[in-house]
């Protein structure tokens, strides 16, 4: 395993002083930081949102580190998470492992119910209709989701598909292979909150 040269991690608790509400705790990379506050915004009054993102790749043990804080502050009603985007030198084994033990280790951490937000595309930089086909770009996107789905179907936790909502809207992209434009992230936002409400049910 190589890190990134830049790593980082953000924690983010909304509505701290009411615990009259379900509280759902938010796991993943940049898509997350994009999306989460408008999350946020959507469910207020009825759903209290936290999130942890991170450069981390499921695999480093540093990751626990963080995590341990994410959950440490206030009980999870519902996990959402992801990982996948980021470590993208570290080989299909090591995804697999890694990913496993982060879900083992957060079915033993917390009481929550559990829901896994698979990866999104990766395009071309400036050419958001094209997939990135380097085997580094969007094939080892596919191969991870792969890879993530046969892991949670095992421990029995549901898969967001988010991947095939997203990957014929390049209206959405920001234009950097990665991230999305504000239209992109109300509608990803929008997406996730009613996952939430229909996870709640």
């Amino acid at each position: 395993m190589k890190r990134e040269s830049t790593e980082w991690c953000q924690f983010y608790w909304y509505e701290t002083s009411r615990s009259d509400l379900p509280r759902v705790l938010l796991i993943g990379d940049s898509i997350i930081v994009g999306s989460a506050p408008e999350v946020a915004s959507i469910l207020k009054g009825r759903v209290n949102i936290g999130f942890y993102s991170t450069s981390k790749i499921v695999g480093d043990p540093a990751i626990y580190r963080e995590l341990a804080l994410a959950l440490g502050e206030y009980e999870p009603d519902i996990i959402y998470f992801n990982n996948g985007l980021h470590g993208r030198d570290c080989d299909i084994d090591f995804y697999r492992d890694g990913l496993e033990q982060f879900v083992d280790y957060l079915q033993l951490a917390s009481k929550a119910k559990f829901v896994w937000r698979n990866s999104t595309p990766i395009t071309v930089k400036d050419k958001p209709e094209d997939l990135d086909m380097r085997p580094d770009g969007n094939p080892l996107v596919i191969e991870r989701n792969n890879v993530a789905a046969k892991i949670m179907e095992k421990y029995g936790v549901p898969v967001d598909d988010v991947y095939s909502l997203l990957v014929s809207h390049s209206e959405y992209s920001s234009g950097d292979g990665f991230h999305y434009n504000q239209t992109g992230w109300k509608f990803i936002a929008g997406h996730i909150a009613d996952t939430i409400r229909k996870s709640l049910e």
